[in-house]
């Protein structure tokens, strides 16, 4: 039997990944309703201590942070396939705060529009960051963990349909993967937790064009961040602006 190329393995490994996610999410919100009976009372004490152990970020620091690391420990993927390496500084900053800032501009403007036309709306669960005294590193947390998955996630198909066209391959995985996910659908539907889903959707496009000129990993990062700090900060900001000018409009 042939051994399988490196894109090959890479491709296999990187599904695997992908359905470890889909299947993980899934148990996990199935399990998340109480349930009668002895096994309900397991879940709901595995829950408890996870809770207070933080099992949920420890977990889902593991699956994002590990695998990349295995990855490219073993070889199976190379730091250039992950915009780790040969990086264009100069070129790389000089188009990631272009494309940053046109970025951030639209942004700006439909979330802005958001926060005069629904006004009632319960606020994005993610805005409660910034009420805290290190809240600026959740959103770091946040932008390292999903860029470094969205970057593992489209390595192969970067090696399959070349530097351009994979990195959307890559990012539509992403997107079906998210969609497969039975809380994602969920949220969807409820406001506070949708207009999240609809946040990170929006920065994994620009992050992914951005990726796209530069195949640099650590830019997508840093415009990941300050992207999303900045759209968080005005939601939590513009809220009552947003709601007087609205009473104020004669439309």
């Amino acid at each position: 039997m042939p051994s399988l190329t490196y894109s090959s393995r890479l491709l296999l490994a990187i599904l695997g990944y992908l359905a470890l996610y889909v299947i993980g999410t899934n148990i996990a919100w199935a399990l998340h309703m109480p349930r009668p009976g002895r096994f309900g009372r397991a879940i709901e004490w595995i829950r408890l201590w996870g809770t207070r152990l933080w099992l949920n970020e420890v977990l889902r620091l593991a699956y994002y942070l590990i695998p990349p690391y295995l990855v490219l420990y073993y070889g199976w993927a190379s730091p250039l396939d992950l915009g780790l390496a040969d990086l264009d500084w100069i070129r790389g900053i000089g188009l990631s705060t272009v494309l940053g800032s046109a970025s951030l501009f639209l942004l700006v403007l439909i979330w802005w529009q958001y926060i005069r036309l629904v006004r009632d709306a319960p606020p994005m669960q993610e805005v409660q960051w910034l009420a805290q005294p290190w809240g600026w590193a959740f959103i770091l947390r946040e932008a390292t963990l999903l860029e470094s998955w969205w970057a593992l996630c489209r390595s192969p198909m970067l090696l399959l349909a070349g530097s351009y066209f994979g990195v959307y391959l890559g990012l539509a995985a992403v997107y079906a993967a998210a969609l497969l996910n039975a809380r994602t659908r969920y949220a969807l539907g409820v406001p506070g937790w949708r207009e999240g889903v609809v946040l990170t959707g929006s920065l994994a496009m620009v992050t992914a064009t951005l990726y796209a000129f530069v195949h640099n990993l650590w830019l997508c990062i840093a415009v990941h961040f300050i992207l999303r700090l900045a759209i968080l900060h005005l939601l939590r900001t513009g809220k009552t602006l947003g709601r007087s000018i609205g009473e104020e409009s004669p439309l």
